[in-house]
């Protein structure tokens, strides 16, 4: 963790995350299926997946109040000019509206991520014998 960068970096790290994991499922399970590409592997696979969503939309309810904290901060500093000649006050009222709003939805999202991770989290696949392994169709 690099607390001396920019802050935005940080979040923009994140999306990228999110967009490889995209990028790398986009195709399929099979990236699920592990190093030895054995879909006994994916169901646990998967459960991890579920779980590091929640831990993402977990956090994020803390980076939306800081940054609106933060707009709140340069606006009472009259640090605010509009490129396109709003008044930046009303423009900062709705951007911290829309913050808000982002906020309540990824609450209600956290609550959904939630119920899924206590399910997914009791997913496994199924246990094979040595010899059934050898004999096993291992990508489905």
């Amino acid at each position: 963790m690099d607390l001396t960068r920019d802050p935005h970096y940080s979040i923009r790290d994140a999306a990228d995350s999110v967009r490889e994991y995209n990028h790398r499922t986009i195709d399929g399970p099979e990236p699920f299926y592990g190093e030895h590409q054995l879909i006994n592997y994916a169901p646990p696979a998967t459960g991890e997946a579920v779980g590091a969503l929640y831990a993402l939309f977990e956090r994020l309810p803390q980076a939306v109040d800081q940054t609106a904290a933060a707009v709140r901060h340069v606006e009472e500093q009259q640090a605010i000019r509009m490129a396109n000649g709003d008044e930046p006050s009303e423009a900062v009222s709705r951007l911290l509206r829309d913050l808000i709003d982002a906020k309540q939805s990824i609450l209600l999202a956290q609550t959904h991520l939630r119920s899924a991770v206590q399910v997914s989290s009791n997913m496994a696949g199924h246990w094979l014998d040595d010899d059934q392994l050898e004999d096993a169709d291992t990508n489905a």
